[in-house]
């Protein structure tokens, strides 16, 4: 039998309203009823008398990498209140790894990508290689998938939800215009045929794009929504149009962009020296939070980023944090 129990005397934000001296009433767990504690349920065993707390959903990340199937990421982002990860790219061994951790106590349910649509020497295998060239390195993405045709794109699919199982599929279209350099990257023809067969299988798909014309490439080739924003251009009418049409969401992740440009690079260490992480977050991590990836230091401005979120949430476009 599923739990059942009565959180109450506490601080309720429902996403969108707050209720100053609330309840929570779970029921088989699942929540049955929220209101003001005048109107809590009168049962007499579990129930939780917690004033001065604040109940709230489960956050959902939207955007992860836990990198080499880190065994911090999941308990970590639980400690933080964060009860859903949303992975974006990671190798077969590391996704099974960390859907097996899953089952342990104590972490945030994973959603997954998989090993993302990727193409010979495409996104993210320059900078990877840039950071670490090594045979062991270079032995593991020559198993990742080189999709160049309707032919390998199934077979990369069937070969994903076999192994996988991925939760949506991940396109990846990086031209490096932000970063002032120039990567191979697929086709719209391409794009739009993995997104056809994707979804013959059920999937959503999203993609990574960080310069306006990328962006502007996946939403013609249908995605349902795209993992980063750009910062190598402001915002135009063509890209408010083309979000409206085809009903797309936005994943912007301005923290990242941030870390592209550096310009985030103060806030990295305000956030990461607060008080109020001490003991959540490893010491040897608190680095990692300070350190900027810096890949479009000249040819991207954070603004842009941050413009194009405001115009595509007044055009009423999904904004996902």
């Amino acid at each position: 039998m599923m739990t059942s129990f009565i959180i109450r005397d506490v601080r309720v934000f429902d996403g969108e309203s707050v209720i100053e001296d609330g309840f929570v009433h779970v029921e088989n767990g699942k929540i049955k009823s929220v209101g003001h504690v005048t109107g809590a349920p009168q049962i007499t065993t579990n129930t939780y008398s917690k004033p001065g707390h604040t109940v709230l959903p489960g956050l959902i990340d939207c955007h992860i990498h836990a990198d080499m199937a880190d065994p911090q990421a999941l308990p970590q982002a639980l400690r933080f209140g964060v009860t859903t990860v949303c992975e974006m790219q990671n190798e077969l061994d590391n996704v099974l790894k960390l859907k097996k951790q899953t089952l342990e106590p104590d972490t945030a349910s994973y959603k997954t990508a998989g090993q993302a649509a990727s193409v010979e020497n495409g996104w993210p295998i320059p900078v990877i290689l840039a950071h670490n060239s090594s045979d062991a390195v270079k032995a593991e993405i020559a198993k990742w998938p080189k999709l160049s045709d309707r032919e390998n794109v199934i077979d990369y699919l069937e070969w994903t939800t076999r192994e996988m199982q991925p939760d949506y599929i991940k396109l990846m279209h990086e031209s490096g215009k932000t970063m002032g350099t120039k990567f191979n990257y697929p086709s719209v023809e391409l794009q739009c045929i993995i997104v056809e067969e994707a979804r013959a299988r059920g999937y959503l798909v999203v993609a990574h794009a960080t310069a306006l014309q990328d962006t502007l490439d996946v939403l013609e080739a249908g995605v349902n929504g795209l993992t980063h924003t750009f910062c190598d251009q402001p915002p135009t009418h063509e890209l408010i149009d083309a979000y409206k049409k085809t009903g797309a969401w936005l994943n912007p992740t301005l923290a990242a962009i941030g870390s592209l440009t550096t310009e985030g690079k103060d806030l990295q260490h305000q956030f990461a020296h607060d008080p109020r992480v001490e003991g959540l977050i490893d010491e040897s991590k608190i680095g990692n939070m300070c350190a900027c990836m810096a890949f479009a230091v000249e040819h991207g401005k954070v603004e842009h980023a941050y413009e194009s979120v405001r115009v595509l949430k007044d055009a009423g476009v999904d904004i996902l944090w």
